[in-house]
């Protein structure tokens, strides 16, 4: 009796089973390595549905060599350890072929994942300097490292071209949390105020999550200074701020990406936001008209607009989906290596090449026998040795509660 329970048991598994091993060699699977819950749940949310979008494009028009690209998600929860057990699942247990990600909140746990089993990334979401010359084959992003993030604050702060109605800052201090993802951004904005010739006073290195900043803020206003650039989460960022008010301090501030949304505004009140002014990756000018076609594409597909990453990561999700078809097109196995092989040869500029802008448009490329050169919504995606590219920033301003747009730095401005 037991032996014809034990019989029927494995005979259940192998009718279970083979659906799925045949399910996985019918698929690609592309991980998509960010936070979805925790306090960066929005990175997640804003990427998936532009990663999503592209994966549908790609399949409807026959996938890759008849083989659907599918999204694997892997929650990093926006820190090391998560990121760490997440990059294991997906690269191990799930056997994506590349991924979508990290964010620089969990790269230092991700690295060496990736690294040594040779997974190709195009990250739309990291500006850590960690990367900036770490690898030259696995490691590609479509979003500007923070040492150029940097260098625009320190560029705008001190132009008047790009400020509102403000004379350019002269004493900048900078207030910067102690955690990878900020201190990402400390020597590069440190570097840049003394190049434009207004050298930071101090820098106030704080403890995420505090529930009181006072003293620090003490310490920062005790250096006088005219503007205060603040890296940190938007929750740390707020209570700093209100530490400062209540302290006295009137002059400027200057906040990144994370903060340079409308619900950082709500957080802090539209009392306090007023005036700062914020930074923000940003479209390349001379891709206007792609940027428009994309933002109406995505409403209707999604029904809600885009958010920040997502012009990143419709170019890191083209860039894979690009690579991955010229692979099967030359009749190479598509595997982690082939894909890594194959993003340069479709984003490298050349004389000879078919620039396009699509998966739709490169496909019809590669299949007529072409060569081309991805340029995408956030510029020219030409990866230099270690997969840096450029890219403008925006330099945005807290306007009678609303965030608008001030001004954009050429990628050129900031060499």
């Amino acid at each position: 009796m037991i032996g014809t329970i034990r019989r029927a048991l494995v005979a259940s598994f192998v009718a279970l089973a083979l659906p799925a091993f045949a399910l996985a060699q019918e698929q690609i699977e592309i991980g998509l390595l960010l936070p979805f819950t925790g306090e960066y749940d929005w990175v997640g949310a804003n990427v998936q549905p532009v990663a999503q979008m592209i994966a549908d494009e790609v399949n409807e028009s026959g996938g890759i060599g008849g083989r659907d690209i599918v999204l694997v998600q892997g929650d990093t929860e926006g820190t090391v350890d998560a990121g760490f057990t997440a990059a294991q699942k997906l690269v191990n247990v799930d056997g994506v072929v590349g991924l979508v990600g990290p964010t620089s909140l969990s790269f230092a746990g991700v690295r060496q994942v990736v690294l040594d089993n040779g997974v190709p990334i195009v990250t739309p979401t990291a500006g850590t300097t960690a990367l900036d010359m770490l690898d030259r084959t696995y490691l590609f992003r479509t979003v500007p490292s923070d040492a150029l993030g940097g260098r625009a604050i320190a560029r705008a702060a001190t132009d008047a071209q790009y400020l509102a109605a403000d004379e350019p800052f002269s004493n900048p201090v900078l207030m910067v949390g102690q955690a990878p993802a900020m201190i990402s951004f400390r020597d590069p904005i440190q570097r840049s105020f003394d190049d434009y010739g207004a050298p930071v006073a101090a820098t106030i290195e704080f403890t995420p999550g505090k529930a009181s900043y006072r003293s620090e803020v003490q310490e920062a206003m005790s250096s006088d200074p005219d503007l205060i650039v603040l890296v940190g989460t938007p929750e740390d960022s707020a209570r700093i701020m209100q530490a400062a008010f209540q302290a006295g301090y009137d002059g400027g501030w200057f906040v990144t990406q994370d903060q340079t949304n409308p619900e950082f505004i709500e957080l802090v009140t539209a009392q306090l936001a007023e005036g700062i002014y914020g930074l923000e990756e940003v479209a390349d000018p001379d891709s206007a008209q792609l940027n428009e076609e994309f933002r109406a594409r995505f409403e209707e597909y999604a029904g809600k607009e885009v958010q920040i990453f997502g012009t990143n990561t419709y170019d890191a999700m083209n860039v894979i989906a690009l690579a991955l078809l010229r692979a099967e097109l030359n009749g190479e196995e598509i595997s982690r290596e082939s894909l890594a092989a194959n993003i340069r040869p479709v984003t490298d500029p050349g004389a000879d090449k078919v620039v396009v802008h699509s998966y739709t448009e490169g496909k019809e490329a590669l299949e007529a026998g072409n060569e081309i050169d991805y340029q995408g919504l956030v510029g020219p995606i030409d990866f230099d040795e270690y997969g840096n590219i450029t890219a403008p920033f925006g330099i945005r301003h807290v306007e009678d509660g609303e965030w608008v747009t001030e001004a954009i730095i050429p990628a050129d401005a900031l060499q």
